[in-house]
């Protein structure tokens, strides 16, 4: 491809500048018309030819043109402020707010990507500066589950057995008396003897029958005070099972966060490791109240004693019921104790 010498484009740099091309468009220019001559000389024109129909294409006129609208356009992407404030005070405030405004929005963007990132991070960052227990620190794990206790067997008490009609007892006919004339008066409407009533009652007919041979004595008089004999009340009864049996106020989910608060895996139970279930009995009453709480079955080291602890401090229960009364019933609650 042919090319243009040094000297050409040193001639054409001259012209551009005597045409009055300001600096900044010069390179840009310069370039484009040699790219534009070395073209025209590939397609078999003289050089000398070339030359002058690039001179006469760009007059110095239109060179001029070119240098100022390039001089606003690089004013317009220098800063919008010089314009606003040409032929002005500068040292005002006004400017120095107006030139430094991007760089203050430049660092308020900055600061509030970092502090966005730092809350971010926060929880990594607490969750390596605390971190997570360990296999060996102690936890509570509460089970509350009622048991379920059947109720007892009732076998119904035998059929009565009829008894046998008794012996017809032996009686004397004795009517009511009658006012009667004495032509209808008949012996044998006549009163029974003492002698016929000795073994044998009045009635309205005389009966063949056993004989009376015990007769009731009258009560002798009793004369002064005998002695009171108390009668004592009968028990109430406790229920194994209630048809509502009784429960902790708040439920399952009450119950747990009452034990987590105030149970405490006893000291030498965790050096020795020891975990299991204390069974712990007792009687909620009709007011609800826990009474008589013993440990029925115990892993030692302890438990048994806190587990006791915690049950007699408990609230009131509700109260079981037993076709809607309230009743007294036993239950019979586990307390686990477990470490991770």
């Amino acid at each position: 491809m042919k090319r243009l010498t040094d000297d050409r484009i040193t001639d054409f740099k001259n012209y551009l500048r005597e045409s009055g091309l300001g600096e900044a468009l010069l390179p840009e220019l310069l370039d484009h018309l040699a790219c534009e001559a070395e073209e025209r000389l590939w397609e078999g024109q003289s050089l000398e030819k070339v030359i002058e129909n690039l001179r006469s294409e760009i007059d110095p006129d239109t060179l001029k043109q070119l240098s100022s609208d390039h001089k606003d356009l690089l004013a317009m992407e220098d800063s919008l402020n010089d314009i606003v404030f040409e032929n002005r005070n500068k040292l005002y405030g006004a400017y120095a707010l107006r030139r430094e405004y991007s760089g203050h929005v430049q660092r308020a963007t900055f600061i509030g990507v970092g502090i966005f990132i730092l809350l971010f991070c926060l929880p990594e960052l607490y969750a390596r500066l605390n971190p997570e227990p360990q296999k060996d620190d102690i936890v509570f794990e509460v089970e509350f589950s009622p048991i379920t206790i059947k109720p007892e067997e009732r076998h119904l008490p035998p059929p009565p057995v009829e008894a046998p009609p008794p012996a017809p007892v032996k009686t004397v006919r004795d009517l009511p008396p009658l006012v009667l004339p004495d032509e209808q008066v008949l012996v044998e409407h006549l009163p029974p003897t003492v002698e016929m009533l000795e073994n044998a009652l009045p009635g309205q007919e005389t009966v063949d029958g056993t004989e009376i041979t015990e007769f009731l004595v009258p009560p002798t008089e009793v004369t002064g005070k005998g002695d009171v004999v108390e009668i004592k009340p009968e028990p109430e009864k406790e229920y194994t099972y209630a048809e509502q049996q009784p429960e902790f106020y708040g439920g399952s989910e009450a119950f747990g966060k009452f034990l987590q608060k105030n149970l405490n895996y006893p000291a030498t139970a965790a050096r020795a490791g020891v975990q299991g279930k204390v069974f712990i009995e007792f009687t909620v009453g009709t007011d609800g109240r826990i009474e008589r709480a013993r440990t029925i079955k115990g892993i030692g080291f302890g438990c048994d004693e806190e587990a006791l602890r915690v049950v007699n401090l408990m609230p009131n229960w509700k109260p079981g019921k037993q076709s809607g009364v309230p009743v007294r019933v036993r239950y019979t609650l586990p307390i686990a104790f477990q470490l991770e």
